[in-house]
């Protein structure tokens, strides 16, 4: 299993959070789980409501004991599936050269500078995001037909923008320091990231992808940092 396809079993999961179950949700949690339990690497670190129950529906009463409210729930959910998550980041990173260990990132930011930082950046990161999406979504934007890596690219945006959303929200209902425990922006620095891997053959979207990344960093999104340096660097090659 590799981490789009791990991170699509966690979103199926942080719907059925929300009571939003369905026939093709329940077929995709299927295939999903069952590939993850079948990739030994992941033994260690698989969610135990997910090696517990083989359908969402079975799982739904598990899920309604994290917390009454539905958000506390999906916090709960990506702080299980986080080791799961990192287990496939750095199963990546290892077949990818050009990967920069993201732990390479060490800022540090206050909790008050990084409330002010996520309000006053993160429309602009949004916006980017949107801005990007629209080029990308343009026929012909780089002169032929869509590559795969573009597919991948606005599949991964649009999940990027729903979740730097969250955050913002989060920001301003004054919970971001919960959503920053409950695993948020280790979501948005791997779509981001992964974004920007996809997009590093086509020059100018690639730039703008350096754009929103930056923002997270300065935001005090971590493994972001990191990663930057060899964007940087790719961006100098061409």
């Amino acid at each position: 299993m590799n981490l789009e396809q791990l991170i699509n079993l966690q979103e199926v999961v942080l719907l059925a959070a929300e009571g939003i179950r369905n026939a093709e949700a329940e077929a995709d949690y299927t295939g999903l789980r069952r590939q993850l339990l079948a990739d030994g690497r992941y033994s260690d670190a698989i969610p135990s409501f997910v090696r517990r129950h083989r359908d969402l529906a079975s799982m739904w009463p598990a899920l309604k004991s994290f917390a009454p409210q539905w958000e506390p729930r999906r916090q709960e959910i990506r702080h299980q599936f986080e080791p799961a998550l990192q287990l496939a980041e750095d199963i990546e990173a290892a077949a990818d050269p050009r990967t920069t260990d993201s732990s390479a990132w060490t800022g540090a930011i206050s909790p008050a500078e990084r409330t002010i930082a996520v309000k006053t950046l993160l429309p602009v990161a949004i916006a980017a995001v949107d801005q990007l999406i629209d080029t990308l979504e343009t026929p012909g934007h780089n002169g032929g037909p869509p590559r795969d890596e573009t597919v991948e690219a606005i599949a991964n945006l649009r999940a990027l923008h729903t979740a730097l959303g969250e955050l913002l929200t989060a920001a301003d209902e004054g919970r971001l320091q919960e959503a920053f425990a409950g695993g948020l922006p280790v979501e948005i620095a791997r779509f981001a990231k992964r974004a920007a891997k996809n997009l590093r053959d086509d020059p100018l979207p690639y730039a703008m992808s350096a754009l929103f990344l930056s923002i997270c960093s300065a935001c005090g999104i971590s493994g972001i940092g990191g990663y930057l340096s060899g964007v940087a660097m790719a961006m100098k090659r061409k």
